[in-house]
């Protein structure tokens, strides 16, 4: 049992936990999807999909 001084049980197969996952941290590449008609474009380096809107349809984008 954890005591406060770090013994606690060690970190399982060496997976990190708390935050750096999700969808919101994918990194620079991928794809911004169009959710509702599928249309892709590449992701843009400090523009986040959620704030682009398909050129086809009009939606809002989402990281894909």
């Amino acid at each position: 049992m954890p005591q406060g001084d770090g013994s606690g049980p060690p970190n399982e197969g060496g997976k990190r936990r708390g935050r750096g996952g999700g969808p919101f941290a994918a990194g620079p590449g991928g794809q911004c999807v169009c959710p509702k008609c599928g249309y892709k474009a590449a992701h843009v380096r400090g523009q986040p999909c959620s704030q682009q809107q398909c050129p086809k349809c009009g939606t809002v984008m989402s990281r894909g």
